[in-house]
């Protein structure tokens, strides 16, 4: 199914395209054509030269935390009590330290940045193969979107041109903490006790 899936898609997205030139051919304007091509070109490549300087400098800070020791004292002084409290099953060494990195960039809203970590702390807490009640809770908190900055968001909407791009940092953090605690309750009720 997948595989059919995948051959629908490219026979649409090729569809489009060629109804796309045909228009722009049958009203005789295929400059304007042109003209939105480069156009959007040139929009997608500033846009990505804005995320990838505001991800390379939260990423810096990240591994300049790391490379200080920084990290192991806030795992052990901050991660490790929150952590007892919400996972089910105690977390060790380096399940503790990469499930922390990877929370902790999700909180600064690096989205992207983040998955290095999280693919890490996958393998780290995954057992013989298999799902565990912890990579569950884990995939809850990502998942359900607990940001204290979206960094990402706020520099997506400056690179649009908005004024004041970080009106958005006081209602999204408090979406974000209700939808996080809610996902929380809701996975100690009905999620799988080990």
């Amino acid at each position: 199914i997948k595989h059919i899936s995948l051959h629908l898609k490219k026979i649409l997205w090729s569809i489009l395209m060629i109804l796309g030139l045909a228009f722009a051919i049958f009203e005789g304007k295929p400059d304007r054509l042109l003209k939105a091509i480069m156009d959007s070109g040139k929009e997608t490549l500033e846009y990505l030269f804005t995320l990838v300087g505001i991800m390379a400098f939260w990423s810096g800070i990240y591994g300049i935390i790391e490379k200080t020791g920084s990290l192991n004292l806030l795992t052990k002084n901050i991660a490790r009590p929150l952590f007892k409290r919400v996972f089910r099953q105690p977390l060790h060494g380096q399940q503790e330290k990469a499930v922390f990195a990877s929370i902790a960039a999700n909180l600064l809203g690096l989205g992207n940045a983040a998955t290095v970590w999280g693919l890490r702390a996958m393998q780290e807490l995954k057992k013989e193969d298999r799902l565990t009640p912890n990579i569950a809770t884990f995939l809850i908190l990502l998942s359900s979107g607990l940001t204290i900055f979206p960094s990402a968001v706020i520099n997506l909407r400056a690179a649009m041109g908005s004024k004041k791009a970080a009106i958005i940092w006081l209602p999204a953090l408090i979406v974000s903490i209700v939808c996080t605690l809610a996902a929380l309750a809701f996975d100690k009720v009905w999620g799988e006790k080990e």
